[in-house]
């Protein structure tokens, strides 16, 4: 499998950050609320139960882990009846070392944390992601990065020393990229992003055209890339992401240009040539085409939260 997902985990900025491994006794529950960044929690031993505003209900077990990629709000408990506490003063007091959920019956060890990225642009291989992703702990024996990262993390978090606390900051930033891969091997979409990813053919024209940025590379060379035909790559590539690999390149290059637009202050005639664009008249005219505003609207109202992008 290309390495398709680093260049666009790079783009949106993603880091992890673990907040805490500690032990609940029941009854505990903790109500984590929307905050846009992905929450997750990780059952070290024990269990669990997780509840949700649509009233759904799922169980975790030793070893199984919960991402939300959205940050979608939820609630993990011991059980569905039990009181629950607002997420923010639970991990508040567990960093301040005040005891909480420290007194009941039976226990319950967890691991949690967040993933931030820039979910405004939108690129499918988030905006495809369900409300919650839950990877049981057969998943995670099957995935050994994954599983050797949780391990590094748990051995930290209980018997923290010199550096663990930046150890566990430069571990969790991977995590997300394992449980991205454990997730392409074992979702089985018929269509989308991930669905192309699971396609070696397409997830290695895909890492092409990353590779080639800031250039457009031609469809005959991604056909070559792929070992395939170009009207066959063409149509492969058109059904599972409604377009072609020409105008992904395309894509690709505005949603960096965004990124541009949005982190830096280089002027726009500058970014234009840096993705690949030879002339700012037509680097203008695609932007506001895809966008919908032009460059220096969509620099403006990226820095005061007004607009987003997509792939």
């Amino acid at each position: 499998m290309q390495d398709t997902i680093s260049p666009i985990l790079e783009m949106i900025g993603a880091k992890g950050a673990v907040y805490f491994q500690t032990d609940f006794c029941a009854p505990w529950g903790m109500e984590v609320a929307g905050t846009g960044f992905a929450q997750f929690h990780m059952i070290v031993s024990g269990s669990a139960v997780l509840s949700h505003a649509d009233g759904s209900v799922e169980s975790l077990s030793t070893g199984d882990l919960v991402l939300y990629p959205t940050g979608a709000p939820h609630v993990i408990s011991d059980s569905v009846e039990s009181p629950v506490q607002a997420g923010r003063e639970v991990v508040g007091a567990v960093l301040e070392g005040v005891p909480v959920f420290s007194d009941g019956g039976r226990r319950t060890r967890l691991i949690c944390g967040h993933f931030s990225y820039d979910l405004s642009y939108q690129h499918p291989l988030v905006s495809e992601l369900p409300d919650r992703l839950v990877l049981r702990s057969s998943d995670i024996l099957g995935a050994e990065t994954l599983l050797s990262l949780l391990r590094l993390i748990i051995r930290e978090t209980n018997q923290p020393t010199i550096g663990s606390q930046t150890i566990v900051q430069r571990l969790s930033d991977a995590i997300l990229v394992a449980i991205l891969r454990a997730h392409i091997a074992e979702a089985e979409p018929a269509r989308g992003f991930y669905a192309a990813l699971r396609d070696p053919r397409l997830a290695q024209c895909i890492s092409a055209i990353h590779e080639a940025f800031p250039e457009t590379p031609s469809l005959e060379m991604l056909a070559r890339t792929a070992g395939m035909s170009r009207s066959a790559l063409a149509l492969a590539f058109r059904r599972h992401l409604a377009f072609g690999p020409g105008e992904y390149a395309i894509r690709w290059k505005l949603l960096n240009a965004a990124q541009m637009l949005s982190k830096g202050d280089d002027p726009i005639e500058v970014i234009s040539f840096v993705c690949g664009y030879h002339s700012p008249s037509s680097f203008s005219r695609a932007f506001r085409k895809f966008f919908g505003v032009p460059a220096s609207d969509y620099r403006n109202l990226r820095r005061s939260g007004g607009v987003t992008g997509t792939v």
